[in-house]
Order: structure tokens, then C-alpha cells, then sequence
């Protein structure tokens, strides 16, 4: 009985998935997705409670992975002293990157759900909880290099907020157009080259 039931289960998520796919979030339905799966829509909401529930069994996985990763990748390189963060900052953000490209293709379906696809779900301000840490830590970036005694230039925490966004969302972006990974390697290269440039000349380092 149990195996029956998952693969009642895994049957109903392929078939939300592709409702999810099709319709978007907001206008999926629960009634489609038993059709889709043959099941009663009874038997679907004894399963799960509502269609937030299936969204979230689809894409949790890879979105807490990416998220776990990314806060553990800032708060560790929050940890650094000072000199490091200056002398590191560059070649840290291009690793970080090249482990979160790896995390969004391994899970590019779920990905490509929250950034598509969840608008009017619990995940519609993913990647906008990033840019708030991203943000953050940009200004305790900059204050920590000025305590230390090196000269930096201050950011306006609106500016740091919108380019930490156009950062992010350029990176996405790559899901959003379903670039082959190794494209989307190159592209996230040239757009963190240009950032990494662009900060360098803003916070006069």
C-alpha cells in the first residue's frame, strides 16, 4: 500500500507540475490537477491540503538548498577580517556564483517554477529575500572596511538595493530563457565581471 501511495503521490505531483508549467500559480487548478493525475478531488486534497502545499513539495528542495547555501556563503565571508574581505571580495562572489549555477541547473525545474511561475505563492519574493541580504550585507561590507582604516566610498542604500536586484534577477535570468548551463556559465562570468568592475568604481577600491 504505501509504494501504491507514493506513486499516487509522485503522479499527482508530475500532473501539478505541469499545470504549474502551463497555467502559472495563480490560476492553476486543483480540479485540472486531479483530472490530469485520475484521481477525485477528493482524494487529491486528502493527499495535500491546497495547491500552495503541492507548489512548495515541488520546488522546496532546490529553493532551500540555494538559500542555505547563499546565507551560509555571507555570513562566512562576514566572519573574515577585514583585509580578507577587501583582498578576497572579487574571487569569493565568483566561487559563490559558480556553486549556486551548479545548485539552479541540478533543480532547474524548480527554479524555473519560482521565477516563472509563483506569483501569488509563498515564493513570489524568493529572489527579492536575496537582494534584502545582498543589500544588507553590502553595507556591513563597507562599514567594516572603514573601520579597519581603508578608504571607501558610501553606497546609498536605495543604489545598493537596485543593483544588488539588477544583479540577481541579471543572474535568473538564465532560467527565465532556459540557457544550456554552459551558456549560462559564460553569461553569469560576463555579467559578475561587470558588476564586479561597476562596485569597484562606485566604492573607489
Amino acid at each position: 500500500m504505501k509504494t501504491k501511495d507514493q506513486s499516487i503521490n509522485l503522479k499527482i505531483l508530475q500532473c501539478a507540475k505541469s499545470e504549474f508549467m502551463d497555467k502559472g500559480f495563480a490560476d492553476a487548478s486543483m480540479r485540472r490537477i486531479a483530472e490530469k493525475a485520475g484521481v477525485t478531488t477528493g482524494m487529491l486534497y486528502s493527499r495535500f491540503a491546497d495547491k500552495e502545499e503541492i507548489f512548495a513539495e515541488l520546488v522546496r528542495d532546490g529553493a532551500d538548498k540555494l538559500y542555505g547555501f547563499f546565507m551560509n556563503a555571507q555570513n562566512a565571508f562576514a566572519a573574515f577580517p577585514p583585509e580578507k574581505q577587501h583582498s578576497e571580495m572579487h574571487s569569493y562572489v565568483d566561487k559563490e556564483m559558480d556553486v549556486m549555477i551548479d545548485i539552479i541547473y541540478d533543480n532547474f525545474d524548480a527554479f524555473k517554477l519560482i521565477i516563472c511561475k509563483s506569483g501569488g505563492s509563498r515564493y513570489h519574493d524568493y529572489v527579492d529575500k536575496m537582494v534584502e541580504v545582498e543589500t544588507k550585507n553590502t553595507k556591513r561590507f563597507i562599514e567594516c572596511l572603514r573601520e579597519s582604516g581603508v578608504k571607501i566610498n558610501n553606497v546609498r542604500a536605495d543604489l545598493s538595493h537596485m543593483l544588488s536586484s539588477a544583479m540577481f534577477n541579471g543572474v535568473f535570468e538564465v532560467v527565465a530563457h532556459d540557457l544550456p548551463k554552459e551558456d549560462a556559465v559564460v553569461y553569469i562570468g560576463q555579467l559578475m565581471e561587470f558588476f564586479n568592475v561597476g562596485w569597484d568604481k562606485l566604492l573607489g577600491l
